[in-house]
């Protein structure tokens, strides 16, 4: 029999945490009071025992080898993008697609190409790419509204993708410490790798956005924008793009970062295995790779490249480097905060036994096939009303987690993977549709339109999408359903949408703009 200390206030923390900043809009405060709720619980009402438990728990969370190695990572990764913009250099290379843009198409096609090249930051990816690409989307007719999603699109989605990334420090934390918590023997960099094929709503949106670039075609508000955007425009000739003598110096810190840590991967990993590394396959290997080590060299050798690089070129002096690094880390200092609150977070909410008590209560009424579906619809409804897809991570992955596992009773299987990947999807998601997002607010600024006009135009393509990815992916694959006919299937889905419910601008059907 549950009572009251280990029962339904199990729960009382991460709803403390998601009701606190529907209210506030403050999400440190929201996840700071939460914290001490979980550690009033976990000690069962004791105010003492709480103090001493919480300052426990923040002295293992802050000292921990890891977590600082996740901390160091993204400072360095950030103070990289830092030299990088302020040399020039990440705009050079963004208009280094400029010269291949012809027409509405071309011009869109390159913005979505440049959304790929900035992987590394969701914050660099919507400020640089969305002001790089403007003035290239104003000479061929494209709105900044169509700017602002295709922005939008190709920066949380890849950045929590790509296994070199601000995010994947933070998403990787998360994992570890919850399956930490559900007693599982697999490192956070291995199930992050194992849930990629799961994750449907960020992979389905590349696609989508790729088919509504290369198609030309929209729908719903965004079709509306475009019309009256080309029924406005005035063919001018394209100018040549500046800078491009330094892309390079973008190009090679970038190199950089990507080769040291796929090295570092591969030698840490086969490290690991030891004598089985001979039979291992590429997968295994990486995950047993020691990944935030990994990433704190290669971010280390990243920037000391750009540094160097913008020294020799004389694009920056050695007193800029420093102002540059920290203009950027700056920004980073926010989302560390929170990622260690979270972290806080779910080493009390572990000890308080949540996962257990929700797994005893749902069971007989909700089968472990529905929880990734259930867990995505969970996850889009808070990062929408709370604008924040770390502090929905941070709130729901130490619960989802052991949940999963407590509920399929397999650590590695289809209802797992799909769950923890439901909660990133999820909350990429209603960080899409939220107009009190950061990103949407950088994508609108980014751009240069108003985010009142970003959402309205955005939210029935991410609407459509995370449909796509709840009915084709995460249902289905609770199910058991085999990735290799619902990842097809889904793609087909959103690229068939497109093309039956998309049609071009009046303005390029009357053949006033070039496609």
């Amino acid at each position: 029999m549950w009572t009251s200390w280990d029962g339904g206030l199990t729960l009382l923390a991460p709803l403390v945490a998601i009701a606190l900043a529907l209210i506030t809009r403050r999400v440190i405060g929201s996840l700071a009071a939460a914290v001490g709720v979980a550690a009033i619980v976990a000690t069962r009402g004791d105010p003492w025992l709480a103090v001493q438990r919480l300052l426990t728990v923040l002295l293992e969370v802050i000292t921990d080898p890891g977590n600082l190695m996740v901390t160091g990572f993204s400072l360095l990764v950030a103070a990289t993008v830092g030299v990088m913009g302020a040399s020039g250099s990440t705009r050079a290379l963004v208009a280094r697609l400029e010269a291949w843009a012809t027409g509405r198409r071309g011009a869109m096609t390159s913005s979505w190409l440049a959304g790929g090249i900035v992987f590394f930051d969701d914050y660099a990816n919507c400020l640089v790419v969305g002001s790089a690409m403007g003035p290239l989307c104003d000479r061929h007719g494209v709105s900044r509204a169509k700017l602002a999603y295709i922005v939008d699109a190709t920066a949380a989605p890849i950045a929590s993708l790509a296994i070199v990334s601000t995010w994947v420090g933070y998403e990787v934390g998360l994992l570890r410490d919850a399956l930490a918590g559900a007693e599982v023997t697999m490192s956070g960099f291995a199930l992050f790798l194992q849930a990629l094929p799961y994750r449907f709503y960020c992979l389905f949106t590349l696609v989508f956005v790729g088919a509504v670039v290369l198609s030309g075609r929209d729908f719903g508000a965004m079709r509306r924008v475009e019309a009256a955007h080309l029924a406005k425009h005035t063919s001018t000739p394209v100018a040549a793009p500046c800078a491009q003598r330094s892309a390079w110096l973008a190009g090679l810190p970038i190199a950089a970062l990507v080769g040291i840590t796929f090295a570092l991967l591969w030698l840490t990993g086969r490290s690991s295995l030891g004598e089985a590394a001979a039979d291992a396959a590429l997968f295994e290997v990486l995950g047993e790779a020691d990944a935030f080590y990994s990433m704190l060299v290669a971010s280390a050798g990243a920037w000391v490249v750009a540094a160097g690089l913008a020294l020799a070129s004389g694009a920056l002096r050695a007193r800029d480097l420093p102002v540059a690094s920290w203009r950027s880390m700056r920004a980073v200092i926010t989302a560390l905060a929170v990622l260690y609150l979270a972290w806080a977070l779910g080493g009390l909410i572990k000890q308080t036994g949540a996962a257990a008590f929700v797994a005893s209560a749902l069971q007989g009424w909700l089968s472990p096939s529905m929880l990734p579906a259930l867990v995505f619809t969970l996850a889009a409804v808070t990062s929408f009303s709370t604008g924040s897809s770390f502090f929905t991570m941070g709130a729901l992955i130490p619960l989802v987690v052991p949940l999963a596992v407590e509920m399929s009773g397999d650590a590695t299987g289809p209802v797992m993977l799909a769950s923890a990947a439901a909660v990133l999807d999820g909350s990429v998601l209603g960080d899409h549709a939220s107009p009190i997002s950061d990103t949407t607010i950088l994508s609108s600024l980014g751009s240069g339109t108003d985010v009142v006009t970003h959402v309205r135009t955005q939210l029935p393509y991410a609407l459509t999408v995370g449909g796509v990815a709840l009915g084709v992916g995460l249902l289905p694959a609770g199910l058991g359903a085999p990735l290799w006919a619902t990842l097809p299937c889904g793609a087909l889905l959103c690229i068939g949408a497109v093309r039956l419910a998309g049609r071009l601008p009046e303005a390029v059907n009357a053949g006033l703009q070039p496609g």
